[in-house]
Formats: structure tokens, sequence, C-alpha cells
């Protein structure tokens, strides 16, 4: 795919024109004419180091983690499964499964960090399109490197805010979140989000870090956040959380000690 239109990205700044691939090779919104650059194939939605970082997001853009991030040396690391209770493999086969994806659908692949699983996802929707949205250029650099060399059309990286994301209610078939919820400053916020761009019975799964039940494990878990930025969540507080967001039918597909990872779907 050489266009932009067919990947549904909405302007931020009129919110209601979707972005064209200009002459000058930019994206241009179709309604108000508003610009984005596009850098190394991943479109820029947001000016760079404009937000804050806490440490676990200032990690995300740290080459050497980048480089190793698919490796044995980290996400397909035994010590990372033993950490997690489940390896790589495990979790996509079970996220993969649970959102029952077909050839022609549409999906985002939220906090997509180097396309390890948007990648995957391009080659099951091989007549659909998949979106790698995230908040760190290096990764995003590197993932559209992956996937140029791979051959992908039906893929496309943006540097975007997952507290707005920029598409419209309804526009993806599912949502994919591995391993960012606990990163995000409104998790409340980005669930809305997910929610908003889901249509009708569209399905999200989801890989988060887990706490224990009670007060003590959040209290405990708010004091991490606040060094660190880095969240965890009980089972009844996901199943709270994805419920007032509008998702339902919430399966616990894997409950580790430390990590989630769970599948729902939005009403309809």
């Amino acid at each position: 795919m050489s266009g932009l239109v067919e990947f549904g990205i909405r302007c931020p700044s009129c919110r209601q024109g979707l972005l064209e691939r200009s002459e000058q090779g930019d994206a241009r919104c179709g309604a108000c004419g508003a610009g984005y650059s596009i850098e190394s194939g991943v479109v820029c939605l947001l000016a760079p180091g404009r937000e804050p970082r806490t440490l676990a997001q200032a990690a995300m853009e740290w080459p050497p983690l980048i480089r190793i991030y698919e490796s044995r040396l980290w996400r397909r690391n035994p010590l990372f499964a033993m950490v997690t209770g489940i390896s790589f493999e495990q979790e996509y086969a079970l996220i993969n499964e649970a959102l029952g994806l077909r050839e022609g659908d549409r999906l985002l692949d939220l906090a997509c960090g180097p396309g390890i699983y948007a990648r995957r996802f391009a080659r099951v929707v091989s007549q659909g399109v998949v979106v790698g949205l995230d908040l760190s250029v290096p990764m995003l650099r590197y993932a559209q490197q992956k996937a140029t060399a791979q051959g992908l059309r039906n893929l496309l990286f943006v540097r975007g805010d997952a507290m707005a994301l920029p598409f419209g209610e309804g526009y993806f078939d599912a949502v994919n979140c591995c391993g960012a919820l606990h990163l995000f400053p409104s998790v409340t916020q980005a669930l809305s989000e997910i929610a908003r761009v889901l249509r009708p019975k569209g399905r999200f799964s989801a890989a988060v870090f887990r706490r224990s039940e009670g007060e003590r494990a959040a209290q405990g878990t708010a004091r991490q956040r606040a060094v660190s930025g880095v969240d965890a969540y009980s089972l009844t507080q996901i199943g709270a959380l994805f419920e007032e967001a509008g998702l339902c039918d919430v399966t616990f597909l894997h409950k580790g000690s430390r990590w989630l990872v769970v599948s729902a779907q939005k009403a309809g």
C-alpha cells in the first residue's frame, strides 16, 4: 500500500479530515490542510521531546535496549518468561486466538514498541491493515526498518498519543496493547480511547503487570509507580476498569503471579 487514507489516521488538529500522503512526501489533512512529517517511514503526529518521561518510558528510547528487545536477551529471554510465567510465543498464541483475526481486519497495535506483535498481525490480516502506534521514535524507526525488510506493505507505524487516539469511532476490528497499560499516565483514559476506536463487538487484548488484591498491595504499587512510572493491577481492578470503559466478556488468558494476559470485547 502506498497511500495513507486506508490506515484511517484522523488529523489531530481538526479531528475530522483523514491524512493523505502529499506530493512533498509528508502527511496532509484532506480537510484543514495541516501537515505532519514522515520520517524514515514513520508518521509523526507529535512534536519531539515535548512530553514528560518516566524512567520506564525513557528506557524505551535507549538504543541498546531497542536492539535487544526482541532477542533472547530481553523479550524472549527465559528469565523474562520465568518472571511472567509465560514465554513470548505462548503469549502471542493466546492473544492471536482470542482476537480471532481475519484476513481483511483492521487492527491497532497500541504501544507497539519495535513491532514484535504488529509484524505478525500484518501477516495474519494480509488483506487488511495494521497500525502500530507508539511514543518512542527510536522504537518506531526500528520497527519500520524491520517491516520494510520483511516486505510488509499493510503495516504503518505512527508516533501518536494513546490518550487521544487519531482514529474515528469504531474504526478497528481489534486492538492489542501488550506491556504498556501499566506505563500510561491514565489507564482509564487509555481504555476509554481503545473502546472508542473499536467497532461494536470488536476484540481487545492486553498484557500487564499484576499485583495482589488488597489495600496494602495497592499502596506498594503506588509507591513503585511514583518512582519508576510502572503500575500493576489486580484481577478485580482490571475487570472493573475494562467494564467501566465498555469492554465486557473479560477473560484472563494467563494469570501469573506478576503478569496478566487478558482479552475483552466491546459491548455491542
